[in-house]
């Protein structure tokens, strides 16, 4: 079956193994790289580009003049041959190059076109090459060189026009050349022999000149395809980006529907549930029978409150993720939110057996700011030292002026810790480090967030540093811009 397989190879039509050969000469650069059927598109594209001159037939119409140097020597219809070769020639490639123009191939039909350009370069080579036979006067001497000097001048602008196209330059250029040759070879002098000799040094030279620029031009058409294929690139994520974005605004849309829908429907039975409880665990109307029911009314509010402190953070810091969240601007004073902040929290300290420091700098002074915002950012960075402080361990409050015209106010604790990679982990919604999840119940992983939220209204920030084993610093820090020199210290100045 190999050997039929083989022999059925080896009888193949004689045009079939021709095309293949030429469709594989076609598609080599000039390192004999294999191209694409889109560069080699593209080549072609260039040559048409570069062969759109400002006189189309001007070339043949020259071919007229130049014969009529050779009247006295050569009979008018041998004069007629040639020019009547170039203008079909020329005819030949306008319509290519009109044909290409207007069907718009694509990288499916380069076969095809390049052996259509090819063609019509092996038609105008022939017609140049032909003057070298009928313009040719054996006993002139300086008309033979005239014939050779008109073929070299010709093969400069060829090699100019068809260097981005190379199996065009070799169309065109090589039949002229051996065509030249082989009419110099006729004659044994030394003369001829250094015609020759400098006809074929001029196409080396031409050649290399021919490849060098086409590798140009395709390092210009492999840039300019990167780029096309990096515009695509970016527009296509530029759509899924905007569309994502559509998604999440409307997916923002319908959870601030929900939270706005849902936050009245939550808190009214909260609320009630909150009140009830609290009345029954009080034994405002008398005793239970079963001294039980008191500390399950005790839990009931107590989870009421939980509860409800849960879904004012998550309205909260929905409002602030929407940027709806409304700040009353009034001066306020950062040392007596701390201290009020600091009273509200002392008893749960107290009970863990966490001490409670302040140190604030003298004659700090005023904010111009949301008291509501400030108080909150107090409180949940409280919370969370002494929730996660260890006892008999300190709690150190403290509000600074910075060099640079800003506040910085915060705590710091000697709880456990947080990772230097949970650092950012921490700052998002609805998590928590590995300290958090090592104690379940005790928070929502929401404190922190809504803290950096309400800096962000203020047009502030908040730095979260920590180490495990030496505790956390959470620290706020306001811009110049909402700071005020207290009353007093501005008459005393």
């Amino acid at each position: 079956m190999a050997a039929g397989n083989t022999r059925q190879t080896d009888e193949r039509p004689r045009h079939q193994q021709w095309r293949d050969l030429s469709l594989l000469f076609l598609s080599r650069g000039a390192n004999g790289e294999k191209l694409s059927p889109e560069i080699r598109l593209e080549q072609m594209r260039m040559l048409v580009e570069a062969q759109k001159l400002p006189l189309p037939y001007a070339f043949p119409f020259l071919m007229v003049p130049y014969a009529a140097c050779f009247i006295n020597h050569v009979a008018w219809y041998w004069l007629a041959i040639p020019v009547m070769l170039l203008f079909f020639a020329n005819w030949f490639n306008r319509r290519t190059l009109t044909a290409f123009t207007e069907a718009h191939p694509t990288a499916a039909d380069v076969a095809g076109w390049e052996r259509r350009f090819v063609m019509a370069s092996g038609l105008f080579a022939i017609a140049m090459g032909s003057t070298a036979f009928f313009y040719w006067v054996p006993e002139s001497f300086v008309l033979q060189s005239y014939v050779i000097t008109a073929l070299l001048v010709v093969l400069a602008p060829i090699c100019l026009i068809t260097s981005s196209y190379l199996p065009a330059f070799y169309a065109t250029v090589l039949p002229i050349v051996a065509v030249a040759c082989l009419q110099i070879a006729f004659f044994a002098s030394t003369l001829h022999a250094a015609l020759a000799g400098v006809l074929i040094v001029f196409t080396v030279l031409l050649a290399q000149l021919a490849a060098r620029l086409n590798r140009i031009m395709l390092h210009s058409i492999t840039l300019r395809e990167d780029k096309s294929g990096l515009i695509e690139q970016l527009f296509k994520a530029k759509r899924e980006s905007d569309a994502a974005r559509a998604r999440a605004e409307e997916a923002n849309r319908a959870k601030s529907h929900f939270l706005a829908n849902m936050s009245h429907e939550l808190r009214t039975p909260l609320n009630a549930i909150i009140g009830f409880s609290e009345v029954m665990s009080s034994e405002i109307f008398g005793k239970h029978a079963v001294p039980t029911y008191k500390e399950y009314a005790q839990d009931i509010n107590r989870s009421g409150q939980h509860l409800l402190g849960l879904i004012n953070d998550v309205l909260d810091l929905s409002r602030i993720e929407a940027g709806r969240f409304q700040i009353t601007e009034e001066d306020v004073d950062i040392v007596q939110v701390a201290e009020d902040c600091r009273r509200i929290v002392e008893i749960r300290a107290q009970a863990q057996r966490v001490g409670i420091i302040a140190e604030f700098d003298d004659n700090l002074p005023v904010v111009y700011g949301d008291a509501r915002a400030l108080r909150q950012t107090w409180i949940n960075l409280l919370t969370n030292a002494v929730k996660f402080s260890p006892p008999d361990t300190t709690v150190r409050l403290f509000a600074q002026m910075e060099e640079n015209g800003e506040m910085r106010f915060g705590v710091h604790d000697n709880g456990p810790g947080i990772a230097e990679s949970e650092i950012e982990k921490v700052l998002q919604a609805f998590t928590q480090g590995a300290s958090g999840l090592a104690q379940p119940g005790k928070g929502s992983g929401l404190g922190l967030s809504i803290v950096k939220g309400l800096l962000a209204v203020h047009g502030g920030r908040f730095e979260l540093k920590s180490e495990l084993g030496k505790g956390t610093r959470a620290e706020c820090v306001l811009p110049p811009q909402r700071l005020k020199m207290k009353r007093h210290m501005a008459r005393s100045a």
